[in-house]
């Protein structure tokens, strides 16, 4: 088991086995020299036969020269317009701060550039629904745009939305809880999601992945953002407009249909050491794993001999955001025996699963391994979807992106924050 697990790392994080690429791969261009491109993009590149690093731009021309050679990417434009302009360059990987997200995607499309657009899509759903309802993406053969929400791709959160949906066991979403933590003090003060202006906050970095967790355990959108209470940035701080940038964010929401959710997204976790008097741990950065819980309504699934069985299910993940790393996925039903309208009989049943990759993988996705994190799984769809060929069928289309962004949106409303800056960039 720990062998496997250093298997994976080694293979999926630190040095992925290369890949000949083939004649016609996907040559991507990076806008932005940033931290984040390497996990997300370059590594997963190293494996794909279809996906080529072939440029990077950045601000500082300096940067993009050393980051170039770091990662031994070819070619270096002094501009992102100049990338956008390379003839060679098929697609484009936008990691810029969120403010920048809009204008760079679309001037990236009205390049006829497929992109790969870090989340969150946009600073708001405003610029969502100009983006992904822009004219030229309504075209045949128009660019492909994906935002990365990379832990969708994964085996493991896909198998753990089956024990949700699918299944006579299955009942309807009563409650779920999407959860997130970043240690206090893994963000530096100067770091740019503590910038109102540059569309930061918990909300728009850790708490997008909560509120798409939930979307997708509902199946619906949240029609009523129940309470929403933020912790802001501390007062003081050289953050902008602190006041207006939450440190965290929770959040409980209502659907149509009567399922709650709740969501936490905190950048900076302090406290929750075991062992350990509070008075001491609170002052001690926080930890936790990503963690996602669902309560399905209890469901009658057989009568036999005049005893009706009634299920009710409960499903947890951990750690799906790195799953490759290390998951589990706990499914506990209580079984309920009824007859005459009396209870005869309850127990408990429960297993832990783990999806590493698809079943029936020679039909359905033979190339996955078990060591390819969620980002190898993103790029293989989104390589599916510019070239076609083999897809498992998992995607975050406009529609989903616009509504995330809705929800996003509402949730700063309900705390009593702006929602962040709209771009002047021809909205």
């Amino acid at each position: 088991m720990v062998f496997s697990a250093l298997q994976r790392i080694y293979s999926g994080f630190i040095s992925p086995p290369p890949a000949t690429k083939k004649e016609g791969a996907i040559r991507f261009g990076l806008l932005g020299a940033s931290n984040i491109a390497p996990i997300a993009l370059i590594n997963p590149a190293k494996a794909h036969p279809d996906v080529i690093i072939a440029a990077v731009a950045a601000r500082d021309r300096n940067r993009a020269e050393t980051y170039a050679k770091k990662y031994d990417i070819p070619i270096v434009h002094a501009s992102y317009e100049d990338l956008l302009n390379d003839p060679s360059v098929d697609a484009v990987y936008i990691s810029l701060p969120n403010c920048l997200h809009y204008e760079w995607a679309v001037r990236a499309i009205r390049a006829g550039k497929h992109v790969l657009l870090e989340k969150p899509s946009c600073a708001n759903s405003e610029e969502a629904r100009a983006l992904f309802n822009h004219p030229l993406l309504q075209q045949p053969g128009a660019p492909i745009v994906l935002e990365a929400f990379h832990y969708r791709f994964h085996p493991a959160w896909q198998t753990f939305l089956s024990f949700i949906h699918q299944g006579p066991e299955a009942g309807p979403v009563r409650h779920a809880l999407a959860q997130q933590y970043a240690p206090n003090g893994m963000l530096p003060a100067d770091d740019i999601r503590w910038r109102y202006d540059l569309a930061g906050g918990a909300m728009m970095d850790f708490g997008t992945y909560p509120m798409h967790c939930l979307r997708q355990i509902w199946r619906e959108e949240p029609t009523e953002v129940v309470e929403a209470e933020y912790r802001p940035v501390p007062v003081g701080s050289d953050h902008g407009e602190e006041t207006q940038v939450d440190q965290a964010m929770t959040a409980t929401y209502r659907t149509a249909t009567g399922a709650t959710g709740k969501l936490i997204a905190d950048l900076a976790a302090s406290g929750g050491w075991p062992l350990l008097p509070t008075s001491w741990s609170s002052k001690l950065p926080g930890f936790g794993w990503p963690k996602c819980e669902v309560e399905l309504g209890e469901k009658e699934v057989e009568i036999v001999q005049g005893e009706s069985r009634f299920v009710k299910r409960k499903v947890t993940i951990w750690n799906h955001l790195v799953p490759s790393l290390y998951h589990r996925i706990d499914v506990e039903d209580t079984n309920t025996t009824h007859r005459d309208g009396q209870i005869v009989r309850t127990w408990k049943e429960t297993k832990h699963v783990k999806a590493y990759t698809w079943p029936s993988e020679d039909e359905q996705f033979g190339v996955a391994k078990e060591w390819w994190p969620t980002y190898l799984y993103q790029l293989h769809e989104f390589v599916s979807r510019v070239k076609g060929g083999q897809s498992s069928g998992a995607w975050v289309d406009g529609d989903d992106s616009i509504k995330q962004m809705e929800a996003v949106d509402r949730t700063y409303e309900k705390a009593g924050l702006r929602i962040r800056p709209t771009s002047s960039f021809e909205l």
